[in-house]
């Protein structure tokens, strides 16, 4: 397995093309708008490619049935990406059965846990039952872009600043306080992911949405399709999702490693 350098990771685009869930999270590492890392079988017409973003997701693409790159790819998780991480744990996702079956076998004696994320698709006409919500703010609350101002109070938003991200984060204010933020963790092929955070004190006075909204029409102004897509048990993340007008589509099987599974 050989790690490429930024300038060799569209190398692995046909490798990811396709893929049914997390496309800006894969292909914003692969231009180069997000950081990550891309491991490959080979430079020229990889066969097999194992992906990074930023973060605790990792991917994995390619032929399923190559087994010199299974053995390097132990390696990478067991050896250095777990061993290294602060907070060592990791998921992994594959995008065919093949891949999630080998990794069933290759990460069992790890004890890896088989999770699911929950994905949703977003609706524009369901959406569009939520016109004139910019007309019934409440009295004392307004909607922010994050801009450099708002980015030299936190270094978090720095990257939704930089063109070369291509992110951009809306953000609820009470007063001069930031109490909901939404913004995209990744943007690429059309898609912008969606990341969403309510201070706590300002939970259940549906910021939530008034940030999500905000942010969903900026997305389209910007020819984006937003996507959400939350673990299970977030269970308000899940319903605001759905209040927003996303649908739900199949949850997608992952693997969860963590720290036990290095000492194990």
């Amino acid at each position: 397995m050989i790690e490429l350098s930024p300038d060799a990771f569209r190398a692995v685009t046909p490798l990811f093309d396709g893929v049914d869930h997390s496309i800006a999270l894969v292909h914003a590492v692969i231009e180069g708008s997000s950081p990550g890392r891309v491991f490959a079988d080979r430079v020229d017409a990889p066969s097999c490619a194992y992906l990074v973003h930023e973060g605790a997701f990792h991917y994995v693409g390619g032929n399923a049935a190559h087994r010199g790159f299974h053995q390097a790819m132990l390696s990478l998780i067991f050896d250095d990406v777990l061993c290294w991480r602060e907070e060592q744990e990791l998921v992994l996702f594959a995008f065919s059965d093949a891949w999630r079956e080998k990794l069933d076998g290759l990460l069992g004696a790890r004890s890896a846990k088989r999770i699911h994320r929950r994905m949703f698709a977003f609706s524009p006409p369901r959406f569009q039952a939520h016109a004139g919500w910019r007309e019934r703010l409440p009295e004392g609350i307004r909607l922010r872009n994050i801009d450099e101002q708002l980015a030299e109070r936190s270094a978090d938003f720095r990257p939704l600043v930089d063109p070369g991200t291509k992110r951009f984060g809306v953000c609820v204010m009470v007063g001069g306080e930031i109490a909901s933020v939404c913004s995209a963790v990744a943007v690429a092929r059309g898609e912008a992911e969606i990341d969403i955070h309510t201070v706590q004190k300002h939970r259940r006075h549906g910021y939530a949405m008034l940030a999500a909204c905000a942010f969903i029409e900026e997305s389209l102004a910007r020819g984006l399709t937003p996507n959400w897509s939350c673990w299970p048990e977030r269970q308000a993340s899940c319903a605001l999702a759905k209040k927003l007008g996303f649908e739900s589509k199949p949850d997608v099987p992952a693997h969860l490693l963590s720290e036990a599974h290095v000492i194990g």
